[in-house]
């Protein structure tokens, strides 16, 4: 079965926050993946029914990060286009296949593959620039992408307006899949406590 691919609805609407709703979503895979007692995790579980009972708790406050983000990635996507020759398709988001409430929204498809873009600060680009590898804060990030797209390949694009884009090439690791998927199983259970608990008032 191939993955799940949501198009005609742009990123940041009311939609795309209400179909990204619920779900274990690629921007919070290193949450997922870390500790399991974390509070950043607890949150995460305790979002996620919220939203599967009362729809999107996104979708209001912007950080500064975000900002900057939503305002650059345009031009890093339009960088790295012109830099690899290539037609990036923009889509809204992306389902796994089979496992029910996964998912990732992607910067950009180009075929079997796709680019994770990122706009740091200058010194956060610069240490990319000297190592040429993924920051270790999005690499679970980038493994989520390749498991729910089913992607063959991926280019991690930190651009910055004055500096230009870097392309990082992502390998593709099989053996995370499995972690994944079973990751997301345990804390099924957590978040179907929660939903019980707000489904039960929600009917009083």
């Amino acid at each position: 079965m191939s993955p799940i691919i949501h198009r005609g609805i742009e990123q940041g609407t009311p939609e795309w926050f209400a179909l990204k709703a619920g779900k274990w979503s690629a921007s919070k895979a290193a949450v997922i993946m870390g500790g399991l007692d974390t509070k950043g995790l607890a949150d995460l579980v305790q979002d996620i029914a919220w939203e599967r009972v009362y729809g999107p708790t996104e979708g209001g406050y912007k950080s500064k990060a975000m900002e900057r983000g939503n305002e650059l990635e345009p031009e890093g996507r339009d960088w790295y286009a012109f830099a690899k020759g290539v037609t990036v398709e923009q889509v809204c988001f992306v389902e796994h296949a089979t496992v029910p409430n996964v998912g990732w929204s992607p910067d950009g498809l180009i075929g079997r593959g796709a680019l994770e873009a990122k706009c740091p600060l200058h010194r956060a680009w610069m240490e990319v620039k000297r190592k040429l590898w993924v920051p270790a804060e999005y690499r679970w990030q980038c493994r989520w992408a390749f498991w729910t797209g089913q992607l063959e390949w991926l280019d991690f694009v930190p651009y910055h307006p004055k500096a230009g884009g870097l392309i990082v090439s992502v390998e593709r690791d099989e053996s995370t899949f499995a972690q994944m998927e079973e990751r997301v199983a345990m804390l099924e259970k957590r978040v179907a406590e929660w939903v019980d608990v707000l489904s039960d008032r929600k009917a009083a």
